[in-house]
């Protein structure tokens, strides 16, 4: 795999629907009234700009959502995709990159579930919305159980290979929610046996319409997430019709949140790492390749806390921290650097980085004080985490300490809610 022309990565076709030929029959996608100001991903009229025609502000940005019960407790949060540029809409097509981008913002450059947001203000499961395709990339496995719950789409095709991932996802704990949902027809009622949440969505739905989707959903041992929930009568409506949660502008608008972002990946990395991990490759041959780019060390040492925080006290070597997180989880994260973190921000940054760290390695040869593989990389992952915490938090962004604990997400949505 290399990197082409335009940023993006040879072998993560899938994320670039041009790149894939369109199927002969037109996919159906349900018309919603406009509302620029929520951006979901079925509602665009327009095309959207390519994300390499965005401006490299020096932040990027996700929007956040919260999800109450029927008490009012934030119990679970949606991420969303903005542009980092602009408010502009989004459209279908561009399915993994939209994805990508809110995980890798929020949960990366953001480190929304590891830094001091997640320790201050419950979110409980974080909830985002993936295609066919994404759910079909190795980009889906990055949503693992105890991160939150996978939106099947509307533009979900339900399918033979389709019904066998979610099956295999599901088997291993994975979790999903079938998202707008405006009609006892609709074919991803299919995916109950494998779903948890049913989001119906409100707007301009009749109050028997409204209880004969809650009714279904629980008889197919769905709980139910009332959505577009727009003003307070909505809200009273949902409660009365049995709704389990809600969501929409009549409970909280969504928060969009800017970043410092951190400084690029390099592509070619990325791929090799990749096509490596994908071959079976150990540990130690990922860390020889990770560790010679900070850049790309600090987005491994997040993907370290959020699904291996057990083990961030204790390792001690890049290749440790690479071991500690599942394969195909750190496949699925690397995918998403692929597609998202590959944006040309503080190249000056990343090369100063890369240099200071040479020059210390070098220092250590000098002086005899690397003899194996093992020292070079403990000693490289030393210098790579003070090198980051001293020139990241010189530019204001958020860098964890030495040692950084498990944050506990409160709230999180039930699976079987009792009313």
């Amino acid at each position: 795999m290399v990197r082409d022309d335009r940023g993006l990565l040879f072998g993560l076709e899938w994320a670039i629907p041009s790149m894939k030929p369109c199927s002969s029959t037109p996919r159906k996608v349900m018309s919603r009234p406009s509302d620029p100001g929520r951006i979901p991903v079925s509602d665009a009229t327009t095309s959207p700009p390519r994300p390499s025609r965005e401006p490299l502000s020096p932040h990027v940005r996700y929007a956040s959502q919260p999800i109450i019960d029927r008490t009012g407790r934030v119990v679970a949060t949606e991420l969303l995709f903005r542009w980092n540029g602009d408010d502009g809409p989004v459209g279908p097509e561009l399915g993994a990159q939209a994805t990508a981008a809110v995980l890798s913002n929020a949960l990366i450059d953001g480190a929304l579930l590891t830094g001091a947001t997640a320790a201050e203000h419950p979110l409980g499961d974080l909830l985002v919305n993936m295609d066919g395709r994404t759910l079909m990339s190795p980009v889906a496995e990055a949503m693992t159980p105890d991160v939150g719950v996978i939106e099947l789409l509307e533009t979900v095709e339900v399918d033979t290979a389709l019904v066998r991932r979610i099956q295999a996802l599901h088997g291993r704990g994975y979790r999903f929610a079938l998202d707008d949902i405006v009609s006892l027809d609709d074919p991803r009622w299919a995916l109950a046996p494998w779903a948890q949440f049913a989001k119906i969505d409100m707007l301009g739905l009749a109050p028997l319409a409204l209880r004969s989707l809650i009714r279904q959903a629980h008889q197919l041992g769905l709980a139910v997430i009332a959505e577009k929930v727009d003003h307070n009568e909505a809200h009273q409506r949902a409660l009365r019709a049995g709704a389990d949660f809600f969501q929409g502008y009549g409970i909280a608008r969504p928060a969009t949140i800017a970043v410092p972002a951190l400084p690029a990946a390099d592509g070619r990395v990325v791929a090799q790492l990749l096509q490596l991990a994908g071959a079976g490759a150990c540990a130690d041959t990922l860390a020889m390749v990770a560790g010679l780019h900070p850049s790309l060390v600090a987005r491994l040492l997040r993907v370290q806390e959020i699904h291996a925080a057990q083990s961030v006290s204790t390792s001690e070597s890049l290749a440790e921290v690479l071991a500690s997180v599942p394969r195909p989880v750190l496949m699925a994260w690397l995918s998403v650097f692929g597609i998202a973190a590959i944006h040309g921000r503080e190249h000056p940054l990343s090369a100063r980085l890369r240099e200071e760290l040479a020059q210390g390695q070098r220092r250590l040869k000098e002086q005899g004080r690397v003899r194996t593989p093992t020292d070079a990389d403990r000693a490289s992952f030393y210098m790579c985490r003070q090198l980051l915490r001293m020139r990241l938090r010189q530019g204001g962004r958020n860098w964890p300490p030495a040692v950084t604990k498990p944050v506990v997400r409160r709230s999180a949505l039930p699976e079987t809610p009792r009313l």
